[in-house]
């Protein structure tokens, strides 16, 4: 990603972690196009859930600049 902040490289990385548990559910040797659609829905459901409240948690521990 172009332009990306210290704190999303930050929630990519806890992002990335829970996909690995997630694919480890679902099998690291099926391709892309063999997922079911109940795979692919927890793979995006695991990205939205881990990024927003990783997000969450970096927001809250800083602090207001102003």
């Amino acid at each position: 990603m172009q332009g990306t902040t210290e704190e999303e490289r930050l929630a990519i990385a806890v992002v990335m972690k829970r996909l690995g548990q997630t694919m480890d559910q679902i099998g690291w040797d099926k391709r892309l196009r063999d997922l079911t659609a109940t795979d692919v829905t927890a793979l995006i459901e695991e990205v939205l859930e881990s990024y927003g409240a990783e997000m969450s948690r970096i927001a809250a521990s800083s602090e207001v600049p102003f």
